[in-house]
């Protein structure tokens, strides 16, 4: 039984992907340096009555910007896959359809 063999991208897919990687990575190391932050940057703690919301945040924007990178991979993913199945289908080769034989 035959694997199945994915395509290499095409050169529009490849950009989108490479974008995809950057946007990333920017993500996560903006997510770094908010979970990185010391608490000392907010002021004393005795002195500001809302300091343990401050860190709440912290958690809160780095938790959101670890998954927005999470989010970036999987909808690019999606997406060339979906169109992986277009072209298949443009090609007269529905899912669930074999290949013509080639002769």
């Amino acid at each position: 039984m035959p694997g199945r063999v994915i395509p290499k991208p095409d050169a529009t897919a490849e950009r989108t992907i490479r974008w995809s990687r950057v946007a990333s990575y920017v993500l996560v190391v903006l997510a770094a340096v908010v979970f990185s932050m010391r608490p000392e940057l907010f002021g004393d703690p005795q002195s500001q009555p809302a300091h343990a919301l401050l860190h709440v945040w912290r958690i809160v924007v780095g938790v959101v910007l670890a998954v927005a990178a999470l989010g970036v991979q999987v909808a690019v993913g999606v997406h060339w896959r979906n169109g992986l199945r277009r072209a298949a289908e443009i090609d007269g080769q529905a899912p669930g359809n074999p290949a013509p034989p080639d002769r």
